[in-house]
Order: C-alpha cells, then structure tokens, then sequence
C-alpha cells in the first residue's frame, strides 16, 4: 500500500474523486442522525463546491490523505473563530445570515462553555476531517494527524480545538484516542426542509473538544505504539503552511 499526503489544490483530477470518497464518509457517518429528506441534499455537486471552495482558501490549509496515488480522504486546519478566545456563555460575535435551501436566513450560534480552555491566536480549529469509510479503523485517519499535527506546531501553533455532531459516537471515540476533550456545546442551523406543507429547521447538536498540540503528539504515538497494524509504504510530508 503506497501512502502519501499532498496539499489541496483548485484541480479537477484531485477534487472529483475526493469530492466522491468525501461524499461517502459524511454520508455513512450522517445517516445515523439525519433525515432521509435532509440527507438528499447532500450531493456530489455539494461536496464538489465545498472542496473548491477549501483549495481557493488562504486562510486554511487541507492535507489530502492518498492511497496508492488515489485522494481518500483529507484534514483540514483554519484560524479559530473570535467568540471562541471570549468564552461568555450564550454570546456570540459571528451572526450567519444568507440563502439557504431557497429561503433567507439570519443565524447567531450561541456557545455554552462547560470549562475553561485558553484559546488564542496560536489555536487552529479542525474544520473537517474525512476518509473512505472502506479505508476506515486502520490507521490512516491517525496517520494524516501524525504527520501534520507536528508541522503545525513547528509553525508555532500550540493547541487544537474540533467540533462534531453530539450524536455522531464514532468521531467522539477517534477525537478521545489523539487527545481531544470536550468543554463547549453549542447548536448549528443546517438546512429548510418543506414537509407535509410544514417548513422544518434542521438543527444539529454540536460538541466542541480541545487539546494542546503536545498532548495530541503524546496521544497519537502512543495509539500507533498500540494499533500498528497498517503498512505505511512511501510516505510523503504535507506542507502545513498557508
């Protein structure tokens, strides 16, 4: 098995089957809390936007995970946003306001904080990070973080923060093993669903978890030191700068 790890890039031979591995991740994870109508919406062509989007942004950068030259899977780290490193209950500087399954919508993400946790400008979130549910519970997903985590630091970043579905137990379970611990909760406005001549608010449970770069470290190699079962052949290091 040849693994490598590359940057994103605004290019079609890398998006589209990324967008597809992409697709069926989210999917396999998401279908254990969401609707069948809210889970329609989530097409090819809407992770095939939201990569785009992620390789045109400077202010983020995404590792790509490949397996034997194929893009399966990717992580991505971006600046934390403000009214995390103010941690007020129930305040929130960000208000999310647009079109959104055809209708206008304004949105106010309220956090509730569970502990203290410093968080500053030397903090990066954990946007998103995906991999082939086939090629899933081998490794790999660590193995992205192992060889990324550490460049972050070198850069001077000192701690991680990442958000998941309250529901979803599988991603708790993985954020645990490398180190993350939850001390926020807040709730995210996903889509407009029209049913039965209702119109419906799909809205999601969100956990937000912490930890310092250096526990991260400690944690992932002591996971390999336990779990290394899977054969790392021509590995590549991904440039974690912006």
């Amino acid at each position: 098995m040849k693994i490598s790890i590359k940057n994103l890039e605004p290019k079609l031979s890398q998006i589209l089957p990324l967008a597809e591995a992409y697709m069926r991740s989210y999917n396999e994870l998401s279908r254990q809390y969401k609707t069948d109508e809210e889970m329609k919406l989530y097409t090819k062509s809407y992770f095939l936007r939201k990569l785009w989007n992620m390789a045109e942004d400077s202010e983020s950068c995404v590792a790509v995970l490949n397996v034997n030259d194929k893009p399966v899977g990717f992580v991505r780290y971006s600046q934390v946003p403000e009214y995390y490193k103010n941690p007020q209950n129930n305040q929130s500087r960000d208000v999310e306001k647009g079109y959104l399954d055809g209708y206008e919508f304004g949105w106010v993400r309220k956090l509730e904080f569970t502990r203290d946790v410093k968080l500053d400008d030397k903090t990066l979130i954990v946007n998103q990070i995906y991999l082939e549910p086939e090629l899933q519970h081998h490794g790999l997903g660590t193995f992205l973080l192992s060889r990324t985590i550490p460049q972050l630091r070198q850069q001077g970043f000192n701690s991680l923060i990442i958000e998941y579905n309250a529901h979803n137990t599988n991603a708790e379970k993985f954020y645990r093993g490398v180190g993350f611990s939850a001390f926020a909760k807040t709730q995210d406005f996903d889509h407009i669903i029209e049913k039965d001549g209702k119109t419906n608010f799909c809205i999601s449970d969100v956990e937000i978890a912490h930890t310092t770069i250096e526990n991260a470290i400690k944690c992932i190699k002591l996971k390999q030191s336990k779990h290394s079962k899977t054969s790392l052949v021509g590995q590549k290091n991904v440039s974690a700068s912006r």
